[in-house]
């Protein structure tokens, strides 16, 4: 409630539940304080026929579901032996001493069926109150995301089983902004098929578009617009439901048996760990250097301290010094180099906090990219690395010469 935490999970809930059929029609957000909870949940048990309590499930004192959700049931809390025989194997493959604040999490309202949490300590549960099916989920996001695609959606509709699956088609796209889209969309409305319903998600550093239909008849209609959206858009979709920008380029890589190195300035290694967050990387991308300075751009990268001289660390001729001194120390096929001034010190009037000099591609053919990224130095290292991967992406995909992405051209020196 004081902002420390962002509520990621509600957004998990309803993307997971939509694909059942399921609405989220209402979110609240309520404070450690059982009598604020407990008439809260009352409210929302009589107006809408399931609710999910999300978090407080743990071992410290201010984890009150089963409390909250024993009193307003007006039953006891008791040991729940499903939920301690849980308990009991967790701790043991982790060989960890089962004390009382762990076994804190086996008390549940009596009667209440439990959740199976594949991955943590804290099994879920629901009860019934009022007619009303209450589930409660634990907040650590991977637990839910294992139970969202559990049991959560199974006692759902074994309660309600004439709730009629979404079908929903994801798309993520780097390179243009939701205006775009949807003015794009006005202007050819008419070409749309009626029954698919168009929605977007902003974030950074991808957008998302996602197309709906209500039924498996209409998954024609689905097809006809994802193409359309692919004859408009397709330089910018990177891929579908959770693809990342690095997962694109390592798979591209791997398709071709190439490999990749990086230089970084910068970026402070947020490629890298992009690309190493993605398993089976080792066999496209061996190394990579961070050269924050400039005596490590000489010694590691070779970079001449004649260029760093003459035209400063963030330059075109630098960043093109820093590639191919990667390519040469490593043996690999492409590299990526960045060096820009992140901010929120250091820039200049030639040379404003945001510029960045991007060099990519292989020894005998580097590209350059210049653009000024004015931004918080966190978002900076958000959208560097991105537009560092998506020209690589588009190397790649043999599509480097298309249109310039809008986030680039609109921000180019």
């Amino acid at each position: 409630m004081r902002g420390d935490t962002v509520d990621s999970n509600s957004s998990r809930i309803a993307q997971a539940l939509a694909a059942y059929g399921f609405d989220i029609a209402c979110k609240v957000t309520v404070g450690d304080d059982l009598e604020l909870l407990e008439k809260e949940l009352a409210r929302l048990a009589s107006a809408y026929p399931a609710v999910i309590v999300n978090g407080g499930l743990g071992p410290t004192g201010d984890d009150l579901t089963a409390e909250l959700l024993a009193r307003l049931c007006s039953v006891e809390l008791v040991e729940n032996q499903q939920a301690l025989a849980h308990l009991q194997q967790w701790c043991e493959r982790r060989r960890f001493e089962l004390n009382e604040s762990n076994r804190k999490q086996a008390w549940l309202p009596a009667g209440a069926g439990v959740l199976a949490n594949p991955v943590g300590s804290a099994v879920g549960f629901w009860v019934e109150h009022s007619g009303c099916l209450v589930l409660a989920t634990p907040g650590v996001p991977s637990e839910l995301e294992a139970m969202l695609s559990g049991d959560v959606p199974s006692v759902l509709q074994q309660k309600f089983p004439v709730a009629e699956a979404r079908y929903i088609r994801r798309l993520k796209l780097f390179g243009v902004g939701e205006s775009t889209l949807q003015q794009h969309f006005n202007d050819n409305r008419g070409l749309w098929p009626p029954a698919v319903e168009l929605g977007f998600r902003a974030g950074a550093p991808l957008l998302e578009i996602k197309l709906e239909v209500q039924d498996r008849a209409q998954l024609q209609a689905r097809a006809e617009a994802e193409a359309l959206l692919r004859e408009w858009f397709g330089d910018y979709i990177i891929g579908e439901d959770d693809t990342s920008l690095a997962e694109v380029v390592v798979q591209a890589l791997r398709n071709k048996r190439q490999k990749l190195t990086l230089a970084e300035s910068c970026t402070g290694g947020g490629i890298a760990a992009q690309l190493t967050s993605v398993p089976g990387a080792s066999t496209v991308f061996e190394c990579g250097v961070v050269s924050y300075a400039n005596h490590i751009k000489q010694s590691l990268l070779g970079v001449d301290a004649t260029l760093l001289a003459q035209h400063g660390a963030v330059s075109e001729e630098v960043a093109i010094a820093m590639a191919s001194g990667a390519l040469a120390c490593s043996g690999a096929d492409y590299a990526i180099a960045v060096t820009g001034i992140a901010g929120p010190g250091g820039g200049t009037d030639d040379k404003p906090v945001g510029t960045v000099w991007i060099a990519w591609g292989r020894a005998a053919n580097l590209h350059t990219a210049h653009f000024c990224y004015a931004s918080s130095r966190k978002m900076f290292q958000t959208m560097v690395p991105a537009i560092a991967l998506d020209l690589l992406r588009r190397e790649l995909a043999g599509n480097a010469n298309a249109t310039v992405p809008n986030y680039f051209r609109l921000r180019r020196n």
